[in-house]
C-alpha cells in the first residue's frame, strides 16, 4: 500500500510549503512533520547566514535591567523538551544545558544582583553564590562572579545541517532561491512551480524585506558579528559574560560576540566589528588570544522585539513565521507549536506576536 507521504511526493501536493531553513523554518518544519503533516522546504542556504552565525544561547534573564526574559518560564521548559526530542529523532547531539557566568563590573552591580536573588519571580534563575576565584589567573574578576541557572546552548549550525540532511534524504527540500513570480493563489491554497500546498509560510528572516507580499512589516534588522578565538588553559563549559559573551566550543576555542549595526545590512565581516569585539575581550582577559575566524549575519527583529506570526491580510493561504530576533532558538519551538494550534486546531494567536498588529 502506498503510504501518505509517498502519495504527496508523487503528486507534488503538500500540506505546507515553508520558505527558509533557518532556525524558525527548521523548527516549524519539524513541528509539522511530527504532527503528520507533509512539508516541502524551499531554501537556498547561501542567501542569509543569520541563523548559522547565531551563538544559540538561552538566557532566562536580561542583564541590562536584571529582569526575566519575556515568557522565559514557558519558553525554556518547552525548548528543553523540544531540542532533546530533536536529538533523539535524528540520533544526533547539539543541545546542552550551560550555566552563564556573570562577571561583575562594579560593586553596586553585585549588590543589586544579590537583592534580586530574593525576588520570587526571578530568583529561580539567579545563584546567591559570589565566586571571587573564577579563573582569576586568566579573567579579570576583581569584584566576583555569579551564575545564571537554567541557561542553555544550541549548536545552531549542526542543528541546521542535521535537519537539512534529513529533509534532503526524505525528499522534503527544494534547494533553490524562491521565485515570487512563480507563486499563484487559488481556491485550494497555493501553487508554486509544479508544487501545490494548502498554505505557504515564509520564514525568510530579514530577507522578508524583499518579499512583495510581506515587505510592509516594520522590520528593524540588525547586523551582528562574532569572532572565534583560541584561548589556552581556560577549561570551562560555561558561557562567560562581561561586555561580550564567550561560548566554549572545544579545543581551546570560543565564539565571542556580538555587535549591532542597523545600517550595513549584509553578511560581510568587517574590521570595525572585529576590533570592537577584540577590544572588549582584551579588557576581560589577562592572557593573549588568537582570532581564527569571523562571521556576520543580519537578525530579523522588529521594533517591539516580538515574533511576527500569522496570516496575510488578504491572502489567508500566505503566512509568516518570522521576527525571532536574537532569541530565535528560545522562541521558535514554543511559537511553532502555538502556530500549529492556530492553523490546525482553531487556536487563537497570542496578541503580542500576531502579525495583525501591523494591519488592524
Amino acid at each position: 500500500m502506498l503510504i501518505l507521504s509517498q502519495y504527496f511526493k508523487m503528486k507534488n501536493q503538500y500540506d505546507y510549503i515553508i520558505v527558509g531553513q533557518g532556525i524558525a523554518g527548521t523548527v516549524l518544519a519539524y513541528t509539522f512533520i511530527k504532527k503528520g503533516k507533509s512539508v516541502l522546504i524551499i531554501d537556498d542556504n547561501t542567501i542569509s547566514k543569520c541563523s548559522r552565525v547565531a551563538a544559540g544561547n538561552f538566557n532566562p534573564i536580561v542583564f541590562k535591567r536584571l529582569v526575566k526574559s519575556w515568557m522565559a518560564d514557558d519558553l525554556i521548559p518547552f525548548a528543553d523538551i523540544f531540542y532533546r526530542e530533536c536529538e533523539q529523532f535524528l540520533n544526533q547531539e547539539f543541545y546542552w544545558k550551560k550555566e552563564i557566568v556573570k562577571i561583575f563590573a562594579e560593586e553596586n552591580e553585585k549588590e543589586f544582583w544579590q537583592s534580586k536573588t530574593n525576588d520570587p519571580n526571578l530568583g529561580r534563575y539567579l545563584t546567591k553564590l559570589i565566586d571571587t576565584d573564577f579563573f582569576t589567573n586568566i579573567i579579570h574578576n576583581p569584584i566576583g562572579a555569579t551564575f545564571v541557572k537554567d541557561a542553555a546552548n544550541l549548536f545552531v549550525s549542526k542543528f541546521l545541517d542535521d535537519f537539512r540532511n534529513y529533509f534532503s534524504e526524505n525528499g522534503m527540500l527544494l534547494n533553490e532561491k524562491f521565485d515570487y513570480e512563480q507563486l499563484k493563489m487559488n481556491t485550494d491554497g497555493v501553487q508554486y512551480s509544479d508544487y501545490s500546498a494548502t498554505r505557504i509560510i515564509f520564514c525568510e528572516g530579514y530577507k522578508v524585506m524583499d518579499n512583495p507580499y510581506f515587505n510592509w512589516i516594520p522590520l528593524k534588522p540588525a547586523k551582528g558579528e562574532v569572532i572565534t578565538v583560541r584561548i589556552k588553559n581556560l577549561p570551562t563549559d560555561k558561557i562567560i559574560n562581561k561586555g561580550v559573551y564567550m561560548l566554549p566550543i572545544g579545543d581551546d576555542l570560543f565564539i565571542v560576540g556580538t555587535t549591532y549595526d542597523w545600517q550595513n545590512l549584509n553578511d560581510n565581516p568587517t574590521e570595525k566589528a572585529r576590533n570592537e569585539i577584540a577590544e572588549k575581550l582584551t579588557k576581560l582577559l589577562k592572557v593573549p588570544f588568537e582570532i581564527v575566524d569571523q562571521q556576520a549575519g543580519v537578525r530579523p527583529s522588529v521594533n517591539d522585539r516580538r515574533p511576527v506570526i500569522g496570516f496575510h491580510p488578504t491572502y489567508k493561504s500566505l503566512c509568516m513565521f518570522n521576527g525571532m530576533g536574537t532569541k530565535g532558538v528560545m522562541l521558535s519551538p514554543y511559537f511553532a507549536e502555538h502556530f500549529y494550534s492556530t492553523l490546525e486546531e482553531n487556536g487563537l494567536l497570542h496578541n503580542e506576536v500576531n502579525i495583525s498588529r501591523f494591519y488592524i
